[in-house]
């Protein structure tokens, strides 16, 4: 099954169930300062959340594009991009618990046909200010999963809000409990360094969350919980990860929506994805700069300033892993791989190649004029004086100074950026009194 067909397949079968497909929200929400990106699909709906009437109804459907920039750095493992799509379907305060639960369960094992005995449930068990979630346990029991296929988690692993767990939440914030399905990559041994048993919130690797059913019921007022004046769900499912579930292999990397990239990188490098040496470099280029399309055809260019800044980090981070694969930097090299990612979603999000190639190929001439000379400075000049003169993002420098085991002091940073702030103020105002 292609990323193109499960899109497909999860919104119609949500239309089979009375639910509106709507159009996903831009990456860059102009209306939501309080956040660079479109993280989830829930975001553009918060209003309608707390109880606002929605244009197309109580019951809704879509395919999200999102970007996590604070998954960056985990990105290079067989699971973790900054780009995904969240598969989404919402009650806003009509369905609720017995009609989500079942109704995702049908889908995972009738629609996408995964076995039963690889899914594994996960159950929120209750902390100080809410009771667990006995609701979600005798549902799934009906549907008959076993006890030895339920887990049940506290508020780190099974609250949901954008902020975290309750105590986190500050005050106006809605959330609740989650209930989530996992897959079992039988293939996969425990790594014991994450724990003597295995269950699905391990971090070995052999289990993979695939959805998550989260019953956003409470809102933070006055320091406590109360509960919302309508009971709703917001459902995520990650495209990427439930293909790679389908595929019974748990690198995404090797998915449809990946793996043509990974194709024309190794074409472009010489190097083979299947040399664990590479593989890092081919996911962190595959994915930072699909990432970095689909910002671009959001409007977004490279700068120094927020998602702009973004922007400038993927591409040169990119840049910097083809350097260290290939020896050289060559933008073209870029545009190629510009156009295996517009091949893959030509027909869902880019009709053309827009600008991605010329902006691209753009910011990383300006990188690569400067790239030579800043590594041979790295453990010479501070990191203020790479960022500052050569281009070099923080976050790239602090990588590059973990990579070769040397100390990076962000704060001394910090100090040396806002001095030249401050610099750079006083002679505005020089110039201005003058």
């Amino acid at each position: 099954m292609t990323g193109s067909q499960l899109r497909q397949k999860y919104l119609n079968f949500f239309k089979s169930k009375n639910h509106k497909i709507i159009a996903p929200a831009p990456l860059v929400l102009k209306d939501d300062p309080s956040t660079l990106f479109t993280s989830s699909g829930m975001q553009p709906l918060i209003p309608h959340l707390l109880g606002a009437p929605h244009k197309d109804g109580k019951r809704l459907t879509n395919s999200q594009p999102c970007l996590r920039v604070q998954d960056i750095e985990e990105v290079g493992d067989n699971r973790h991009t900054t780009f995904f799509e969240m598969l989404g379907n919402w009650s806003l305060g009509d369905y609720f618990k017995k009609e989500q639960l079942p109704w995702i369960w049908e889908f995972v094992t009738k629609q996408l046909n995964l076995p039963k005995e690889k899914l594994y449930i996960s159950v929120f068990e209750g902390d100080g200010s809410v009771k667990k979630d006995e609701e979600s346990l005798k549902i799934w029991k009906s549907l008959r999963i076993t006890d030895d296929h339920i887990f049940f988690y506290g508020v780190k692993k099974n609250w949901w809000s954008r902020t975290g767990t309750p105590s986190e939440m500050p005050e106006g914030e809605i959330g609740g409990p989650d209930s989530e399905i996992f897959f079992e990559f039988e293939e996969v041994l425990h790594d014991p360094k994450f724990g003597e048993k295995c269950h699905p919130n391990c971090d070995c690797g052999k289990f993979m969350e695939i959805t998550n059913s989260v019953f956003i019921q409470y809102k933070k007022e006055n320091g406590k919980l109360v509960e919302l004046p309508q009971k709703n769900v917001d459902f995520g499912g990650g495209l990427e990860r439930m293909l790679a579930a389908i595929n019974n292999n748990p690198d995404v990397f090797k998915t449809d929506l990946f793996w043509p990239i990974t194709e024309e990188i190794e074409k472009i490098t010489g190097k083979k994805y299947s040399d664990e040496k590479n593989r890092s470099a081919i996911r962190i280029i595959a994915d930072h700069i699909k990432a970095s399309c689909f910002l671009i055809s959001n409007g977004v260019i490279p700068s120094n300033k927020a998602q702009g800044y973004i922007l400038r980090r993927l591409i040169r981070r990119a840049s910097l892993k083809m350097k260290n694969l290939k020896g050289n930097l060559d933008p073209k090299d870029f545009q190629k791989i510009v156009g295996a990612i517009i091949n893959i979603y030509k027909d869902d999000y880019f009709q053309d190649e827009g600008s991605f190639k010329e902006v691209i190929a753009q910011e990383i001439t300006k990188f690569s004029n400067t790239l030579d000379k800043g590594m041979k400075l790295l453990e010479k000049v501070s990191p203020f004086d790479l960022f500052q003169s050569y281009g070099f993002p923080i976050e790239l420098t602090e990588e590059l100074y973990k990579e070769k085991g040397l100390k990076f002091d962000k704060s001394e940073f910090q100090k040396e950026f806002v001095s030249h702030q401050n610099l750079s103020r006083a002679q505005s105002t020089f110039k201005v009194v003058k």
